[in-house]
C-alpha cells in the first residue's frame, strides 16, 4: 500500500514502511518548479518511495535533489538505488558524510556490528552512489527551487556529526532528520534519539538552540510525520536531554554506569507507553530504539566523564 500525504504547500510526506513498520519512516517530496526528494529510506523501502513519488503526480526522472538528512542507513541506504532512476537528480550530503555515500561499506560493517545481520537484511543491500552525482554541502548552503521556495542547509550534530536540518522558506517549515528526535504517532510521543557511534549531548543542546533562533512553524520528522507545534517540540527535546543528563549524573554516582543504564532504561520505556496498543512500532522501539539510546548515551557520558 502507497502512503502519502500532503502536509504543506507543495510538500507531500511518503510512508517509506520502513522495516515493515506502518507510520515509522518519512521520505518528503517537495513538488516546485525544481523538485527534491528528503530522504531516501533503506534500499528496502525504494519501491515504496517511488511509489509515493509516482502518486503525488511526479517522475522519478524529474526529480533535481536526492537530499539526505544524514548518513545513517535509514535515511541514506536507498541513496544508491533510487538516484538510478533519477537520471538528472543532484545527491546532496553534509560534506562530512559525503564519502560514506560513495562507499558505504564502512556503515554497513558498523551497522552489523551493532545490530547484528538481521538490521543488514531489513536494511537491503546499500548501492553505491556514483562519486560524480554528490554535491557535498556545508552550513548556510542554499538551493531555489522556485520563486516562493529555498532550501537553506543547516550543519546540526548532536544525533551524528554528519547532520543536516533543511529549512524551507514558502511554510516556514523544517525537514528535521533525527536532530530534533522522533515524534511518533500524531506528536503522541517525543524522544531524543543518543544512538552510537557519535551522539554528543553538548553539541545536541547547541544545535536545538540553533534551530529555537529560526522561528519555524512546523517540523518535519523522520519519523514519523509533520507538527506544527515546532517551538515547544524544540524546548521539549531540550527539557527531555536535561532530565536525561540529571539523572544519569545522580545515578552514576550512587549506583554505577549499570545501575544508571536500568534506569535509563526504564524512563525510556515508561515514556513509550503512551503508545503501547501500536504493537509493531512499540515492539521496535522498546527492543530496537531503547538499547541504542542506553549505549549511546552511556557512551558519550563515559568518554565525556572519563568512566569506566
Amino acid at each position: 500500500m502507497i502512503d502519502i500525504k500532503l502536509i504543506a504547500d507543495n510538500i507531500y510526506q511518503i510512508d517509506d514502511h520502513l522495516y515493515s513498520i506502518p507510520k515509522w519512516g518519512s521520505v518528503y517530496l517537495v513538488n516546485e518548479e525544481k523538485k527534491a526528494l528528503i530522504d531516501t529510506g533503506p534500499t528496502t523501502s525504494v519501491t515504496a518511495v517511488l511509489g509515493g513519488i509516482e502518486k503525488a503526480g511526479v517522475k522519478p526522472e524529474d526529480i533535481d535533489y536526492l537530499i539526505v538528512t544524514h548518513v545513517h542507513l535509514d535515511h541514506a541506504g536507498g541513496a544508491g538505488t533510487l538516484i538510478q532512476e533519477m537520471p538528472k537528480a543532484q545527491m546532496m550530503v553534509h560534506h562530512k558524510g559525503a564519502r560514506y555515500l560513495v562507499n558505504p561499506e564502512r556503515l554497513v560493517s558498523s551497522v552489523a556490528a551493532a545490530q547484528g545481520e538481521t538490521m543488514t537484511a531489513k536494511l537491503g543491500e546499500v548501492v553505491p552512489v556514483p562519486m560524480e552525482r554528490v554535491k557535498p554541502v556545508n552550513d548556510g548552503d542554499v538551493i531555489e527551487l522556485g520563486n516562493n521556495q529555498v532550501l537553506k542547509f543547516i550543519d546540526a550534530p548532536g544525533h551524528a556529526p554528519h547532520e543536516l536540518c533543511i529549512y524551507e522558506s514558502r511554510n516556514n517549515g523544517l525537514f528535521s532528520g533525527d536532530a530534533v528526535g522522533i515524534s511518533v504517532v500524531d506528536n503522541e510521543v517525543l524522544l531524543p534519539v543518543t544512538v552510537p557511534p557519535s551522539f554528543d549531548l553538548k553539541a545536541y543542546f547547541k544545535t536545538l538552540n540553533k534551530l529555537m533562533a529560526l522561528k519555524i512553524k512546523t517540523i518535519y520528522y523522520a519519523h514519523f510525520g509533520a507538527s506544527d507545534n515546532a517551538q515547544e517540540d524544540l524546548r521539549l527535546t531540550k527539557s527531555k536531554l536535561e532530565a536525561w543528563e540529571d539523572l544519569m549524573d545522580k545515578t552514576v554516582t550512587k549506583e554505577g554506569l549499570d545501575g544508571a543504564a536500568k534506569k535509563f532504561g526504564d524512563r525510556l520505556c515508561a515514556e513509550l507507553e503512551p503508545i503501547r496498543n501500536e504493537v509493531l512500532l512499540y515492539r521496535y522501539l522498546v527492543e530496537g530504539l531503547v538499547p541504542l539510546n542506553i549505549t549511546g548515551y552511556l557512551q558519550y557520558y563515559q568518554k565525556r566523564h572519563d568512566v569506566n
